[in-house]
């Protein structure tokens, strides 16, 4: 029983751990902001993260040669996700707290939810329709808690809608090569992928810029926490999880990333955590949870499925 109990310990670990940096990605981002403008942060991320993602693929043998049809399909998943997705999220941070943004990434279940219900005809449980309602009241919470509410927090709105939405398209054109290929090739031509879009306006808008800072270790810390933590090692344990435990059991952990980020944010950059908030946040994880809590007539093998590498 020992040996069987061991590594669904390691396995629940390692979820957690997940989630726990990828709740912490949102003060990281708060703190590389500092730092860098929006377009050097995301390319800088990308450019130390696919190394690492391709060079764990090729030594645990997930490196695919992709087939030349799938090429297009790989261009249009990029373009989602990194490439839409991060713009919307880093430009996001500009105008949102971190809790904030945590909560409204953390409604893309919820919506790839609503999305398979008119586009694969899944339906949804009462349970579900409650979550979709819970959660909503919750978002309107967190934003409203936010006593410097203006233009600039509803901008920050929109732009995290934006990765939102492209999440939920990145989720939608996955399902064509989810099943073709293991899941750190996938990952690591996406971000490939992303780096090569990124890479014009990066050295246009934001070299001659970025050229004349020195590095401090202030600066280069978030941008590896971001890199490292959140890109490979998040990705890593979640997969795990998704292999071991299946994806409902998986998926409900994801819920749990905003009472992280407000807990950090709280303690590391000091936003305030109003009454109002902190019910906003429960009923988004209630929320959540119930709107992930239905009875699927269709069974997709764990190992089939990829995790949206979000945060």
């Amino acid at each position: 029983m020992q040996e069987k109990s061991r590594p669904k310990v390691f396995v629940y670990f390692f979820l957690i751990l997940a989630m726990v940096f990828w709740g912490l990605s949102f003060v990281w981002y708060k703190q590389a902001l500092v730092y860098f403008r929006p377009i050097s942060l995301i390319f800088l991320r990308l450019i130390i993260s696919f190394p690492l993602l391709f060079l764990l693929a090729f030594l645990t043998n997930k490196l695919k040669l992709i087939k030349l049809r799938d090429i297009p399909i790989f261009l249009l998943l990029a373009f989602f996700e990194p490439f839409l997705y991060f713009l919307g999220e880093v430009f996001g941070m500009n105008y949102i707290s971190s809790t904030g943004a945590s909560i409204i990434v953390a409604t893309i279940p919820l919506f790839i939810s609503i999305i398979a219900y008119f586009v694969f005809s899944e339906k949804l449980s009462v349970l579900s329709y409650i979550g979709i309602f819970l959660s909503f009241i919750g978002v309107v919470l967190v934003v409203l808690s936010d006593k410097e509410s203006s233009f600039s927090t509803w901008r920050g709105i929109l732009l995290m809608t934006l990765a939102v939405v492209s999440a939920v398209g990145y989720g939608l054109i996955l399902k064509k090569i989810a099943g073709k290929y293991p899941p750190l090739t996938i990952v690591s031509m996406q971000n490939f992928i992303g780096a090569i879009y990124y890479l014009p306006f990066f050295l246009i808008f934001e070299w001659p810029l970025l050229s004349k800072i020195s590095l401090s270790f202030e600066m280069v810390v978030p941008l590896l926490n971001l890199s490292i933590f959140a890109s490979a090692i998040a990705y890593l344990g979640y997969v795990n999880g998704l292999k071991n435990l299946g994806v409902s059991k998986s998926s409900v952990f994801t819920n749990f990333i905003p009472v992280v980020t407000a807990i950090a944010a709280h303690v590391i950059l000091d936003e305030q955590m109003y009454t109002i908030k902190i019910i906003g946040i429960a009923l988004v994880v209630i929320g959540l949870i119930f709107s992930q809590t239905r009875k699927r007539k269709v069974v997709t093998k764990p190992e089939e499925l990829i995790v949206d590498e979000l945060y």
